[in-house]
């Protein structure tokens, strides 16, 4: 579902005008009530809810109506989503462990070689939570990462290269771009693997090298723990398992 838009254009709902749109604020996909009740209806159906969520007014707008499915619905394990999460409100932070939501971002979205437009419209006052990676990640929230193909490049190294560093792939800038949101390499590579097969319920059989298993496996040109992380950027997959099998090798 889509609860908003985007940042650039000014589609994406914020609780405060946009930074070089004073006259706007985006708007809401649905009216909150209705979706609300669109929700709700949804879970007592049963269904996992994935929301497109980038505006702080949209994400709140989304927390609250899981958080109202589940006083009509009663607990059970949801592990809905919501989708992007750019531009983050600190009052929400903690609502995504309590409501056990989880927080499917896009890493290379952060990267200030794509991201000037988006940091212009949305003004430097909200950027300490923009694409907030570290902060919900403290906050006890299920980070799994995405890459949302073909806005960004599909591979997870630039994922997670873009999440150490927050650097564009021209290494710049210096320090990266909002570095306080910054995060380990462990945290994202289970952003990549076993939290994103919890987040889809399949945690039992794929996300981590365990016997029983899918045995889908990828061989990386250099271990990611020994070398810097301005350089993930040039490491490359040499050989690949699906299933046991082996499906492809460099040559």
């Amino acid at each position: 579902m889509y609860i908003d838009d985007v940042i650039e254009p000014h589609t994406a709902a914020l609780l405060e005008p946009y930074a070089d749109r004073p006259d706007t604020r985006g708007e809401l996909d649905y009216p909150p009530d209705e979706f609300k009740e669109v929700v709700a209806r949804l879970d007592r159906m049963k269904f996992q809810v994935f929301v497109h969520s980038i505006g702080d007014r949209g994400i709140r707008t989304a927390l609250d109506a899981i958080e109202y499915a589940e006083k009509q619905n009663g607990p059970r394990d949801r592990r809905d989503e919501l989708i992007h999460i750019e531009c983050l409100n600190a009052k929400d932070l903690p609502r995504f462990k309590q409501l056990g939501v989880i927080a499917c971002m896009q890493p290379r979205h952060c990267a200030p070689d794509i991201t000037g437009q988006w940091a212009k419209a949305v003004g430097p006052q909200r950027w300490k939570y923009a694409w907030a990676f570290r902060s919900l990640r403290d906050s006890g929230a299920t980070l799994a990462f995405a890459s949302d193909w073909n806005v960004a490049e599909m591979e997870p190294l630039i994922g997670i290269y873009s999440a150490l560093t927050r650097k564009g792939l021209d290494g710049k800038p210096d320090g990266g771009w909002v570095p306080e949101q910054t995060i380990d390499l462990e945290t994202a590579i289970r952003g990549y693997t076993i939290n994103g097969a919890y987040a889809n319920f399949v945690e039992q059989n794929r996300g981590s090298i365990t016997l029983g298993k899918y045995a889908d496996l990828v061989m990386i040109s250099d271990d990611l723990f020994k070398i810097p992380a301005d350089k993930i950027r040039d490491t490359r997959v040499v050989w690949t398992m699906v299933a046991g099998k082996e499906v492809w090798k460099e040559r």
